[in-house]
């Protein structure tokens, strides 16, 4: 296949983990469960009305001076009369929408404020506290009474400041190399959810015809890969297989015209559909294939090259033990740079491998949070010599 191993280009591969182009969508929770969090954070949260369809796009449009080619969803819940309450939340049509969302909100938040100034003064000392926020691909105007709990309710359901599960708090990370998230590009998860209820329902007329094109491509694979009489590990090894194989990582990136490589190379499109990806895209991908098979698996979104490069893998679950995959840097690239009898072949150096070894090459992450990768038994033992 086409991963390199000189040191090199290995490294230009691990700082090259780009995620989406600036004007890609996020994918995450619904708007309408991040407004309703931030509702459950108010000691009254009565008295505001959803609007809909038609109503919801004309106010953001002609109410809030929002275009619509700002966002991709959105939710709001207005109140009636001397009630100033407001509660605006939208997924954004990408990262450039950001502040242009933000600047019309914060223009309709301080008109709102002086419609109620002078004969209303609590109603307008309430739009005067309220919060025009942004994080992980949403935007938000919050005009509660309580716009503490409000902004901390949203930024909790969105992922933002949300306190991540410590899963080993005796874990000595004392001598491990410190992870700081670089937070260089948008590392966000692909949406599968409608993916994954498609393949169980046999029913995929509601489907994008991006995730329409990723579901026929999963299909051909288990069709060609996939037995139903597999134990979970053969599965596993099956599909990180023909992962690998199908697959090529995006040397777009290395251009300098397209730092950000081709589009779709962080999730399951891109990889599944068109044949290439960046690290992001391997996991996503994998995960997915995981999902689908029925093994468990995670997604672990960290780091590489001391900290300083943004790098995705995966953790499967095999009879009770955590493993750790690589999928990306399992994929070798530049055959011609490869012995005869090796190019073209998968590798598994990073397949089934643990936490520790892990952190012997490279890899970062919040160590505390993450299970910890222990088995052994379905290990690649180092010789290239899978378990029987």
């Amino acid at each position: 296949m086409k991963r390199l191993l000189p040191a090199l280009l290995l490294l230009l591969a691990l700082c090259a983990c780009a995620g989406t182009g600036e004007d890609a969508p996020t994918p995450g929770p619904a708007p309408e469960d991040i407004a309703q969090a931030v509702l459950d954070s108010q000691a009254d949260p009565g008295g505001l009305t959803a609007l809909e369809g038609e109503e919801l796009r004309a106010y953001l449009s002609d109410g809030c001076g929002v275009d619509e080619d700002l966002w991709t969803g959105a939710a709001v819940y207005l109140a009636s009369g001397v009630d100033g309450r407001e509660v605006i939340v939208l997924r954004l049509a990408g990262a450039g929408a950001a502040s242009a969302a933000v600047e019309a909100l914060e223009a309709h938040r301080q008109a709102r404020a002086g419609d109620f100034y002078g004969y209303a003064p609590d109603q307008a000392a309430l739009l005067e506290n309220a919060r025009v926020v942004t994080a992980d691909g949403y935007a938000a105007l919050l005009a509660c009474t309580d716009p503490d709990g409000a902004e901390a309710a949203f930024l909790a359901a969105v992922g933002e400041g949300a306190a991540a599960e410590v899963l080993n708090p005796g874990l000595d990370t004392g001598d491990f190399v410190p992870f700081d998230p670089p937070n260089e590009y948008d590392m966000s998860l692909y949406d599968t959810a409608p993916i994954l209820s498609a393949w169980e329902s046999g029913e995929e007329d509601g489907l994008s015809e991006k995730d329409a094109a990723i579901l026929s491509a999963c299909r051909a694979i288990f069709a060609e890969h996939v037995t139903e009489d597999m134990t979970d590990f053969e599965k596993e090894l099956a599909l990180h297989d023909a992962l690998v194989d199908l697959g090529e990582y995006d040397q777009a990136v290395y251009d300098r015209d397209t730092p950000q490589g081709r589009p779709d190379n962080t999730n399951p499109y891109g990889m599944l559909v068109e044949g290439y990806g960046i690290c992001l895209g391997y996991a996503t991908s994998f995960q997915l294939l995981m999902d689908l098979a029925g093994v468990e698996c995670i997604t672990v979104v960290g780091a590489a090259f001391n900290s300083s490069s943004d790098h995705a893998w995966n953790l499967v679950r095999l009879e009770g033990e955590w493993y750790a995959v690589d999928p990306t840097w399992d994929d070798p690239i530049g055959a011609e740079e490869l012995p005869p009898t090796m190019a073209n072949q998968v590798r598994y150096e990073y397949f089934n491998v643990t936490s520790d070894y892990l952190r012997e090459t490279d890899h970062q992450w919040d160590y505390q949070s993450v299970p910890e990768a222990e088995g052994t038994r379905f290990s690649w033992s180092g010789t290239g010599v899978l378990p029987e």
